[in-house]
Order: C-alpha cells, then sequence, then structure tokens
C-alpha cells in the first residue's frame, strides 16, 4: 500500500495566525503541498513522522529583511544555511541588488537557493552600498528601471527599497519622491531605512503611502520615531501606522532599541513584521536567527500569536503574497515551520548593550520548505 503521506507533523499544536490555535492536530504533506490538516491522521501511512508534541506548527517563517546578494554586494551572507535551520522558508532581501544587477540575484541566488528569496529592488542603479553610499550622487538613482524590473520580474521583485542614511545626507528628500515615482510605477510598496539622516523623521512619515513599510523602526539611531526626551511615539508616526503605514524592526547590529520598543508597545505601536537584517558585515553574535529576535519581542510582551504573525501573514500581506504565505491550509504548499518554546532563562541584547531576560526561547526544531524536511539549530 503506498503512503499516504510524505511527512506527518504529528500532535502539535497547530498555530496559524488566521484559523487561531488547534491543540493536537497533525498536518499531512504529499508531494510538496498540505493534503490535510486533523487529529489523529493515519501515522502508519507516512514516510516521515515528526513528533511534534509540545512544539507549535507554524506557516513557513518569513524573514523581512535580509541583505543575501551574497558575493556581489558588500552586505551579503550566504543565507540558505541559517533560514533552513531555523524555520525561514522565505526570506527578503532589502535592497542589495539595484536594475543595473537585478538579474544576478534572480539567477545566481533566488534561482538557486533551497529557501525562498524574494527582493526588494533598490532604487538606485547597483544597489545598497557601504561607502561611498548609494545615493550619495543621485545620478546613480534609477526609479524607471527599478519599476521596469519589479514589473518584469513579480516572480522574485516584490518592491522598492531606499536608505535614508547619512551618507544621502541632503539627498534624503529627493531620493524618497524617487523612491516613491518607482512604487506608483511598479504599484508596489517602498521600504525605507530610518536612521542617521538630516531628514527629520515627520517628513518621512508624512511622505508614505498606506502599506509603504519604515524599517529599523526601533532604531536609536537619529531620528527615533518616539521624541527623544519622554520616549513617546511621535504624533505623526501614530498617524502613518493608523492610515495604513507598516513598521518593521529590521534589528541588525545596530537598529534595535529594548527603551524605543517597550515605549512603542505601550502605546499602542507595534512591529507588523519582525525581521533580522542579517547581513555580511558584523553583529550575528547579537542577531542569531529569526527565532532569537522573535524572543526578544516575547519578553517585550508581545503575545506568541502576535509574534508570529509579525513574521508570516503580516509580512505576506506586505507584499500582496498572502494567498500564497503565511498560513496554513489544504492545497497550499507545504512551507512550515515546527517551534519550541524551551526553557531558559535566557539572556538578550539589543544593539545599545542593554540585557533583557526571559524564561524562555523559541527554537525551530525543524522547517519544512515544499516538502523538504531540515533539521533545526540545536543550541
Amino acid at each position: 500500500m503506498p503512503a499516504v503521506f510524505d511527512v506527518l507533523i504529528a500532535g502539535g499544536t497547530v498555530l496559524d495566525p488566521v484559523s487561531g490555535r488547534r491543540p493536537d492536530t497533525d498536518v499531512g504533506v504529499t508531494g510538496g503541498r498540505i493534503t490535510a490538516i486533523g487529529e489523529k491522521l493515519n501515522r502508519n501511512g507516512a514516510t516521515r513522522v515528526l513528533d511534534a508534541r509540545g512544539c507549535f506548527v507554524t506557516p513557513g517563517l518569513i524573514d523581512f529583511h535580509v541583505h543575501s546578494y551574497w558575493g556581489v554586494n558588500p552586505y551579503g551572507f550566504e543565507a540558505d544555511y541559517v533560514c533552513l535551520r531555523n524555520g525561514v522558508t522565505t526570506a527578503v532581501d532589502a535592497g542589495s541588488s539595484g536594475p543595473v544587477n537585478f538579474l544576478g540575484f534572480k539567477r545566481f541566488i533566488a534561482e538557486r537557493s533551497r529557501t525562498r528569496m524574494l527582493a526588494f529592488v533598490c532604487v538606485a542603479q547597483h544597489g545598497v552600498l557601504n561607502g561611498p553610499g548609494e545615493l550619495e550622487d543621485l545620478r546613480f538613482a534609477d526609479p524607471e528601471g527599478c519599476a521596469e524590473a519589479i514589473l518584469a520580474h513579480p516572480d522574485v521583485a516584490i518592491g522598492v527599497k531606499v536608505r535614508l542614511h547619512e551618507k544621502v545626507g541632503a539627498n534624503g528628500p529627493q531620493a524618497l519622491v524617487l523612491a516613491i515615482q518607482a512604487g506608483e510605477a511598479s504599484h508596489s510598496p517602498v521600504m525605507v531605512h530610518i536612521g542617521d539622516t538630516q531628514m527629520p523623521i515627520e517628513d518621512i512619515v508624512d511622505m508614505l503611502r498606506p502599506g509603504d513599510i519604515v524599517t529599523h523602526c526601533f532604531t536609536p539611531l537619529r531620528p527615533s520615531i518616539t521624541d527623544d526626551e519622554h520616549r513617546h511615539v511621535r504624533p505623526a508616526v501614530m498617524r502613518a501606522h493608523e492610515r495604513g503605514v507598516l513598521f518593521d524592526v529590521g534589528h541588525a547590529n545596530r537598529h534595535l532599541d529594548f527603551t524605543i520598543a517597550r515605549a512603542c508597545l505601550a502605546e499602542g505601536l507595534a512591529p507588523d513584521t519582525i525581521s533580522t537584517d542579517l547581513h555580511g558585515r558584523g553583529g550575528r553574535d547579537l542577531v542569531a536567527d529569526l527565532p532569537t529576535s522573535m524572543t526578544k519581542f516575547l519578553a517585550l510582551g508581545m503575545s506568541l500569536e502576535q509574534v508570529v504573525a509579525a513574521c508570516t501573514i503580516n509580512p505576506a500581506k506586505a507584499i500582496g503574497w498572502q494567498d500564497r504565505l503565511g498560513r496554513l491550509e489544504i492545497g497550499r504548499q507545504a512551507d512550515i515551520a515546527v517551534l519550541q518554546l524551551v526553557d531558559g532563562p535566557v539572556s538578550l541584547r539589543d544593539s545599545v548593550g542593554a540585557t533583557l531576560d526571559a524564561p524562555q526561547r523559541l527554537l525551530a526544531r525543524w522547517t519544512v520548505r515544499n516538502g523538504e524536511v531540515f533539521e533545526g539549530a540545536t543550541d
């Protein structure tokens, strides 16, 4: 008798941000797709059984901000290994490629990675650079080419990236105008890097459209989304959030301040998406992986449901892929994370040296990508 399932994830708590929690539920996978979700599915008819008792079975995690253009962009690192050990089935590169080298990203990274690799295309021709900054000279801006790349490659390119950092200097307002121009032409969101910019945060968020994304939202680098004296969320930021501008963590080695995050959470501004901004220029010991970043926001007071949504359905909606990613449903591609809350204690660090003690941490036991099983990290 042929096997009913290639993989059976047995006995876990299904935690789907759309349908909620379902304890003691099995998930069956056949031919790379989810073919059954229910109690006490036929274990004898499975080629491989994953014992998920004590674990949470979630949609495959989406790391919404990484730099994975290894070998070409100075920020790039080999992301596949880190992703597939840590529940991440989709990673979104944040502007490592621009119009002149996007096809290289698609052919040599997206098409060859086992993780699904998507990309925001930088409004600068060549993608983000360290020095000189990619838009220190606005002659490198190419909003038309950026929009064309997104429209021509919707299977990989999902939006526009622009960095408003110190090296853009006085060019910030015009750089943002050009990025929004590319977003309008390609009908896609714009991801805006904040921190160490001359442009007031109020001017930045007032220009953004519903669905555009502020990344590094809890950065300690000025201008912060909170005021410097009392750490209240700036009114313009709250208005932007209320009209649909999204806020992404983009942790990295410089961009998470627990004090700012606490203040924002206390005033009702939770991050829409939690991401690592893992890259090849350091900070791996601080950021580590997406489950570690998720653990930090659990320790800051977000619920497990909120944290899982911020790494599944929320980023899927942000790029208009909610029909493909971000939930567990029969017939969908089998991109699944099996996560466990492991008793600690664990000491967590932010980017300014503060620590936060937590009683538990999230670890990925298994990652299922398109039906293929990958063992999780063990420490």
